[in-house]
């Protein structure tokens, strides 16, 4: 008898065990270790002293620790202040989920520059902070169809209105720029008008050479309001001006020209981009009014026009500045 209950006893726990989980990639939740388990660094970060993005190199930062955890990688520009970060709570850092391949987060970009990076573990109570630095010798390789950076000056074939009492350049060889050391610049006081004033960019003889789909191309721009400054005080409107009849010419009474307009964010540099067949709907939602066929059609562009306003009411000067004007196919640019 007391055998048969010992048999029966095995049975059952035989039975339990078959059926218990054994595989730990199955288990569900965080492990012991990584709840309650020492936190260590394992394994130091080593970085070189120099990187260039421009021949194809990247950074990758490989630390191993102790356990899953949240952590932080930071790096900032010396000169430019250009930030990138990345996130995670993987055991190992590694070029799987931290690769920098030289772009910031959002505008400004990084320059030739020393970069100060910073990995820290949020939360781990009294876990060392993990510092270096490198420096930027070839910057990353823009992926898209520049219309301007402003590096190379103006052009014969651009267009200008300011309004009396209005400066407005290209200014280079400063720390002030969204990307590179130039930037165009709008600065004086309009009491009378909304209007400051505009640059409009006309094609080149060749064209912008820009794609036949509106749907998956994005233009972007750097854009900076610098004084006047409030969220109804200062914008900008983008016109995109398109040949539908292919004379060469722009006709406003008989052909597109759509409008976009951003209005003051913030006092820095912020990257706008959106779509250009979403130019066919006006800030509403509802279909844009132009007085060609309504489509946007991004290989008939001839001219790109921005134009900045701010409220002639406020009493003080208006000051603001553009950069990097890109289209990108895809996805929005990448500072």
């Amino acid at each position: 008898m007391k055998r048969t209950f010992i048999y029966i006893i095995f049975i059952i726990c035989l039975f339990f065990h078959s059926c218990r989980k054994d595989d730990s990639d199955n288990f569900q939740g965080p492990s012991l270790n990584d709840l309650y388990g020492p936190f260590s660094i394992l394994s130091p970060l080593e970085l070189g002293d120099k990187v260039n993005f421009t021949s194809g190199e990247n950074i990758a930062f490989n630390v191993e620790i102790s356990k899953r955890t949240r952590w932080e990688i930071e790096i900032t520009g010396a000169t430019s202040g250009a930030k990138r970060t990345f996130t995670g709570n993987d055991r190992i850092i590694s070029k799987d989920n931290a690769l920098w391949k030289g772009g910031a987060n959002t505008f400004p970009s990084f320059g030739l520059e020393k970069t100060y990076i910073k990995i820290s573990f949020p939360d781990e109570e009294d876990a060392p902070l993990i510092m270096d630095s490198i420096h930027i010798t070839g910057l990353k390789k823009d992926q898209g169809i520049i219309v301007t950076d402003f590096e190379n000056g103006s052009s014969d074939s651009w267009d200008y209105f300011n309004q009396a009492g209005v400066s407005a350049s290209i200014i280079c060889n400063t720390d002030d720029a969204a990307k590179g050391s130039c930037f165009y610049s709008w600065d004086g006081s309009v009491p009378w008008d909304w209007a400051i004033g505009y640059l409009k960019i006309n094609t080149p003889e060749n064209g912008f050479g820009l794609p036949a789909n509106a749907n998956n191309l994005y233009f972007n721009i750097g854009a900076k309001f610098i004084s006047n400054t409030g969220p109804n005080n200062c914008f900008l409107q983008l016109w995109f001006d398109e040949d539908d009849n292919g004379d060469g010419v722009y006709t406003a009474s008989s052909e597109d020209q759509f409008i976009y307009e951003y209005w003051y964010e913030n006092d820095k540099w912020n990257l706008v981009s959106f779509k250009y067949g979403d130019l066919k709907y006006n800030a509403d939602g509802d279909l844009a009014e132009t007085n060609g066929n309504g489509l946007p059609e991004p290989s008939k562009l001839i001219g790109v026009t921005v134009f900045f306003l701010a409220n002639k009411e406020s009493g003080i000067r208006s000051e603001a500045t553009i950069d990097q004007l890109i289209f990108t196919e895809n996805e929005s640019y990448k500072p």
